[in-house]
């Protein structure tokens, strides 16, 4: 025989103090919004910088003992929220929250997806789970489950290129197969992850060029074949006059946003600071003399 306890209803004391517990629950996970954003205007506007010359790297790992990449993934998850929040605005201009993440770890999984996308691929979610209140079938939208969502989506861009592609090449006589090891999916989507941190960074610490030479090498060891096969297929980089500039071997350097620093550009896409100087007239000064040499060109 089976035992059915029968709870009583909350007694609106009751219902007050859990909608009060509630709301502190859901201020707290939603912190991480508030800590992206202080992270971003720390990292955009160097604010980190010492006179010992303290990277962005450091100072994550020693005022915070975070990873420089855990902190990119805190900023681009508060980058989601603040794309998303037109999907959560109410009539009287405040934010339902409960159409909004709830947790960085579903905004981050977002971030994977270009800013048009997140508000799809979240807009979706959220008619999704209507529905199934709709019928009595409540949908609980999960981390796991917005990282579903995601794949799916890419899965469908990702087919439709292959498709498109596969127009226009000769296929193989060998039997196709599309096996896949765990370790291999695991490994693949953890790569793909990282490409996402740094194109989400600004590609500041891994320069675009280099990851895509990296992504051309690899073509070449799995299609078996050289360069020429790659540029047969028309998967080339284009570096624009500032690539060629670099590859001919000059110099390019730019006024930093502060006024005070000098950029040198070292790939296309990625700036090192030259020197840092304690006003604007003396950075000038020394920008100037730069562009006296030659070979030297300012951006």
């Amino acid at each position: 025989m089976e035992l059915i306890i029968e709870d009583k209803p909350l007694t609106p004391v009751e219902q007050t103090r859990l909608s009060a517990l509630e709301a502190i629950i859901r201020e707290n996970f939603l912190a991480y919004v508030a800590v992206g954003n202080a992270l971003l205007e720390i990292r955009e506007s160097r604010l980190y910088r010492t006179d010992g010359g303290r990277t962005w790297e450091g100072y994550c790992r020693q005022l915070w003992d975070m990873s420089f990449q855990y902190a990119d993934r805190l900023i681009s998850a508060s980058r989601v929220i603040e794309n998303l929040t037109p999907i959560g605005v109410k009539e009287d201009g405040s934010i339902d929250w409960e159409l909004m993440p709830a947790n960085e770890s579903q905004a981050r999984e977002l971030a994977r997806l270009e800013p048009e996308e997140q508000q799809q691929v979240w807009g979706q979610l959220i008619d999704t789970k209507r529905a199934a209140a709709e019928v009595e079938q409540p949908l609980k939208l999960t981390a796991k489950t917005v990282k579903n969502a995601v794949k799916a989506f890419k899965g469908e861009q990702v087919g439709g290129a292959i498709r498109q592609a596969g127009k226009t090449i000769k296929p193989r006589k060998t039997a196709k197969t599309t096996r896949q090891s765990a370790e291999f999916i695991q490994a693949w989507e953890s790569f793909l992850g990282q490409i996402e941190v740094e194109r989400q960074a600004g590609w500041k610490h891994t320069a675009r060029e280099t990851v895509f030479t990296t992504l051309t090498n690899l073509a070449k060891v799995v299609g078996d074949c050289g360069d020429q096969a790659i540029r047969d297929q028309k998967i080339v980089w284009r570096t624009g006059n500032l690539g060629k500039l670099l590859a001919a071997g000059f110099g390019i350097f730019r006024i930093g946003a502060n006024k005070t620093m000098i950029e040198q550009l070292e790939a296309a896409g990625s700036w090192l600071v030259y020197g840092e100087y304690e006003n604007e007239a003396q950075a000038r000064e020394v920008f100037d003399d730069l562009l006296l040499e030659p070979t030297n060109l300012q951006a």
